[in-house]
């Protein structure tokens, strides 16, 4: 090897240096871009797991309550009330059913469905509440989408320990922005309902869940990319429950 050969590897060698270098950073970012796109994939999986297991969990507590109601009916041998609310009912536990295997449905099957169920509470108390439900914006409903059954269990509270008799709930839903939608739950009890001499759970052992499940499917959509869903209750005047909830347009 001659003088100039030599002199042209040396002068080389850092070009060779740098780019291998080079070629390594490129590949180990990748290998780490790779592994960390996998890793969230198995986050999301996880999540969404086990946001359907919270669901899961939400239609026993949904059903019995309904079949109470149920109990109510037959005991008071109100059989024409128990053949309209068997009516409804079935309309009901099919929507619930159904979005149980559903990341998101839309707002109007949604508010149908929280219409139907409050329709319902109404036969079992012999109409002594009212509702009023609003869609604070022009958008159809029916081109956003939420996810499911995070509205019902806050309404079953309301009823089952909020109102007495004579009294009001209203539900009112509006846009915050572009992906979250601001609900407002409120009613005008005193939170002192009481159950009655027919209600199932003073024969059949019953976990309480509601609210408690509702922490736990809130802190699971939070593990989703850019969600920030939250619910605050307040307890002045009436009962205050305020939900901020992921939404999608079709």
């Amino acid at each position: 090897m001659t003088e100039v050969q030599i002199t042209v590897l040396v002068g080389l060698l850092p070009v060779i240096i740098a780019f291998s270098f080079i070629i390594f950073v490129v590949y180990r970012s990748k290998r780490e871009s790779e592994f960390k796109r996998k890793e969230t994939e198995l986050k999301l999986d996880k999540a969404e797991g086990e946001l359907i297991a919270l669901k899961a969990q939400i239609n026993p507590h949904f059903i019995f309550n309904s079949l109470n109601s149920i109990h109510h009916f037959i005991l008071n041998q109100e059989t024409s009330q128990a053949s309209n609310f068997l009516i409804k009912f079935s309309k009901l536990i099919r929507y619930v059913l159904e979005s149980s295997s559903k990341k998101w449905v839309s707002l109007e099957e949604e508010i149908e469905s929280n219409r139907t169920y409050l329709e319902l509470e109404q036969l079992r108390r012999k109409n002594d509440f009212s509702f009023f439900i609003n869609w604070k914006d022009s958008q159809k409903l029916d081109s956003i989408f939420i996810p499911p059954m995070l509205i019902q269990p806050f309404l079953e509270n309301a009823i089952w320990h909020g109102i007495n008799e004579n009294g009001e709930i209203k539900l009112e839903i509006a846009k915050t922005n572009k992906s979250h939608l601001e609900i407002q739950i409120s009613d005008n009890g005193d939170g002192t309902s009481s159950k009655s001499s027919s209600d199932l759970s003073k024969f059949v052992k019953k976990s309480s869940m509601g609210l408690h499940l509702m922490e736990g499917r809130f802190a699971q959509l939070n593990t989703l990319p850019g969600v920030e869903a939250s619910f605050t209750i307040n307890k002045n005047n009436g009962t205050h429950v305020n939900l901020v909830i992921p939404f999608e347009e079709e």
